[in-house]
């Protein structure tokens, strides 16, 4: 039995772990914020990974990417301007891009070597988009800088990574966050963000869903799988005046021809819909569980 060079032991839930062979490491260090990976994963190929958890891989990071980006830019009338908070690997601004509509597209990441590394080691991902004009990066925190900014976006999107005790986005799924990101938005704008797992963290799910919902008009939570992540993943986008689970087939269609052109590897109007289609359990643990997140009360994923 030939032994592994190195086993990446990612904790899914209480009790139970998934465990990957590594076989060839690119790059492991720890910043000032996370403890990161970025290697040859079993099953995955090329990965990265931040304190223990698989963020993206290269064999299915555009289900994560292309289901966080396209259905909210895609149900704004001409979203002109894009804040992307997170995203260090490039990918959401590369989505983000291939919208015309789009010309400029700030993204703010607190950790610059980390952003570094996925420029030199992940092209795959983002592609040459921290290289377009009309991107503009930022290292720093992006609580600050929402609370501080001084433009209006018509998109904003949260791309961060999950919220634990202590972590760096652990006041990024708060009340009080999404009420400034409220303020960040033009009228008609329109917010979305990454929600943990649906059926691995579902109280945790639900409350963001419960906590975007105490700010804006309307919350769509939505859900797609991603093997990388071990199952379901979850989205919110709200807003008070667009919902992108309102949006048909031939409206989605018409949208992408009209907006992107081309091809999208995983996103097209049958994924729209399947996207929007919650199960009933899924309905009933939003129905049931969750509260609001606030600074003094946050939520947390168990490490």
């Amino acid at each position: 039995m030939r032994l592994p060079w190195k086993l990446i032991a990612e904790w899914i839930s209480e009790g139970e772990a998934c465990i990957r062979e590594a076989r060839r490491v690119l790059v492991e260090g720890r910043t000032r914020y996370q403890e990161y990976v970025i290697a040859e994963l079993a099953g995955l190929g090329k990965a990265l990974v931040i304190d223990g958890k698989v963020q993206s891989s290269l064999l299915d990071e555009h289900w994560y990417h292309e289901a966080l980006v396209h259905p909210v830019l895609l149900s704004h009338p001409c979203p002109r301007r894009v804040l992307v908070v997170g995203g260090g690997e490039g990918a959401t601004i590369r989505e983000v891009l291939k919208h015309r509509c789009v010309e400029s597209v700030e993204m703010v990441d607190i950790d610059g070597e980390l952003v570094e590394s996925a420029k030199r080691l992940l092209p795959e991902w983002h592609r040459g988009a921290f290289s377009d004009p009309r991107v503009r990066l930022i290292i720093g925190d992006g609580r600050r800088f929402v609370e501080q900014r001084r433009e209006e976006y018509d998109v904003v999107i949260l791309d961060v990574v999950d919220p634990t005790e202590g972590g760096p986005a652990s006041l990024l799924y708060t009340r009080e966050f999404y009420s400034s990101v409220k303020g960040a938005l033009r009228g008609g704008g329109i917010v979305v963000t990454q929600a943990t797992s649906p059926t691995l963290t579902p109280n945790v799910f639900a409350s963001i869903v419960k906590t975007l919902g105490s700010v804006f008009k309307h919350v769509r939570p939505y859900v797609t799988y991603v093997r990388s992540y071990n199952g379901l993943w979850g989205f919110a986008a709200a807003s008070d005046a667009h919902d992108p689970g309102s949006l048909g087939e031939e409206e989605v269609e018409r949208l992408i021809r009209d907006r992107i052109g081309g091809e999208l590897r995983f996103y097209d109007p049958a994924t729209h819909r399947w996207l929007f289609t919650l199960p009933k359990p899924l309905r009933e643990t939003l129905a049931s569980s969750g509260r609001v997140a606030t600074d003094e009360e946050p939520i947390s994923v168990p490490v």
